[in-house]
Formats: C-alpha cells, structure tokens, sequence
C-alpha cells in the first residue's frame, strides 16, 4: 500500500482505561499532523471527553481506514467481526497484560504510526470461524463469526457435560468433560492453549479441538484441516451449557441442541507495522529462555 491509502483511522480503546490517555492524546495530535482524519468509538471519546464525537464501536469499521486498538486482545476482539466484515485492517497496541494479537508494545506507538503512515508495514490475513446454532426449539439458527474460538462449557459447578463431536460427518467422541474448546490457529494461544492445546502458527490452515478437563485422559486436543465441518451435539439430559463466542457473547445451549462450526467466509486482516516474527511474539508474550 501506499502513504495515501490509509487515511481514515479509527481509535478504539478498552473503556475507563485511563492509562491509554496520554498516548492516546499523542497519537491524535500526530494523526491530524498528518493530515489524517480521526474517528473515535465512545470509549476513546469519553477518555478524551469529547463524548459527543464517539461512535458506536460496532459502526466504526465502515467508516474508516485502519482501526487502532489501544487495549488487550480482548478489545481487539471486540472489532474483529466489524473489521472482517468491513474488510478493515486493524493495529493492535497492548495495553493488557498478554496480548497476542495486540503485540506491539505501548512505548512503540508514535514509531509504529510514522512507519504506518509511510506505508511500511505489512498484513497478515486471519482465518475466523463461523457456528451455527440449531435445534428443534429454534425457528432458525443462530450465526457467529469468531476469530480466536468457540466455546461449550458447563453452567453449574461440578457437573460435568457430555458432548458428541463430528467431524465431516465422521463421530470423533462422546466426550463427558467441562467443555470443549474449537479454536483457529489464532485462537491457539488463547483459551485452548490454557487447557493444554497446541500452539499453531497462524498460517496453517487448521481448526484445532481441545477438550477442557475430560473425564477420560485419552481423550487429547486435535488438529483437522481448516475445511473442516465440525459439530458438536449437546448430550447431557436436563442440563444446560453455555457457548461462549470470542469471549464477548454467550448463548444458553439446551439438551440435543447442536453448534456447527466451519471456516467463515470472511478473513480478519492485522497490520504490522515493525518487524517482529511471530516467535519474536511467543519468545516474549510466553518467557520462552529467559532467565
């Protein structure tokens, strides 16, 4: 891309985070420096207290060029559907604790933002996934797209699910654990990797199947291909479970109710402004030989 092609940002900031203030007032001044126009989501506008300019965080994406997330992952979540559904690169500046898809440290953002404006960066797209939630007591099913994972997990305390998984039609298990995790290789570092998963470099093209605390220890994580078609029957009489999308939304999954989970249409694109590998990320964000 050329220096002009980016010329609409648009700032989102995790909400009450008074901390991003004053990288946040910097980054603005410099923005409009350039010349560059300058949208805000409510959250950044109420830490600038210019409310009455910000825009709903889901409606931002449309309207601009880039979006800069000042935040932790789960912010960055937050766009990550807005973002691929607008075909919007997004920036992510970790203001978190981990951070991998926010992985540029605070202290690099002005740098990062000249490089940025001149052009220098690069993009990485990234698969999300896309469940499907039917069942004989929903008159039609209900659709998320996800970029990290979906998850099915108990509601009440120790009680145990149970849970059949296909995949491409084949029966994979009857799994009776906390839950199951159905991650992208994005998503590896996330929840799944906690619950012992695998970690997966975001360019291969997989879905990964982690099952959270199984009752039989046989039962291991498992990598498929990215076409996969993956579904997952609830099987537990009387119990309900949660399905938990990305972190940012829950839906109530009742006895023999099934989520179906596939490739989504639509790709998420981060930009990169410095350069840093993805194990220079790992190395980092996991201590990987330090002392």
């Amino acid at each position: 891309m050329t220096e002009s092609s980016l010329r609409r940002f648009g700032l989102v900031s995790k909400p009450g985070d008074q901390a991003a203030v004053p990288e946040l007032e910097r980054l603005v001044s410099r923005l409009r420096e350039h010349d560059v126009s300058v949208r805000l989501d409510r959250a950044a506008a109420a830490l600038l207290e210019v409310e009455g300019e910000g825009v709903p965080r889901e409606e931002l994406a449309p309207q601009v060029d880039l979006l800069v997330v000042l935040g932790g992952d789960g912010t960055l979540l937050s766009v990550a559907r807005s973002a691929a559904a607008a075909g919007v690169p997004v920036f992510g500046v970790n203001y978190g604790s981990l951070g991998f898809l926010t992985a540029t440290p605070r202290n690099e953002l002005l740098e990062a933002t000249e490089l940025i404006l001149a052009g220098k960066y690069t993009l990485s797209d990234r698969c999300m996934l896309r469940a499907e939630i039917s069942g004989p007591e929903r008159s039609e099913p209900l659709v998320y797209d996800v970029l990290n994972d979906a998850v099915i997990n108990k509601t009440e305390l120790a009680r145990i699910v149970e849970l059949s998984a296909t995949v491409d039609g084949d029966l994979v298990s009857r799994f009776r654990a906390d839950g199951l995790i159905v991650c992208t290789a994005t998503g590896s570092t996330a929840y799944s990797l906690a619950a012992g998963g695998p970690i997966v470099m975001p360019e291969v093209d997989a879905i990964v199947l982690t099952p959270i605390c199984p009752h039989t220890l046989t039962n291991r994580p498992l990598v498929v291909p990215g076409s996969a078609v993956i579904e997952i029957r609830h099987e537990s009489p009387d119990q309900q479970v949660i399905l938990t999308l990305d972190g940012q939304e829950g839906v109530i999954l009742g006895p023999g109710e099934t989520v179906t989970v596939r490739r989504a249409p639509k790709t998420l694109r981060l930009l990169h402004p410095l350069p840093r590998s993805y194990f220079d990320v790992l190395r980092t964000k996991l201590q990987w030989g330090q002392r």
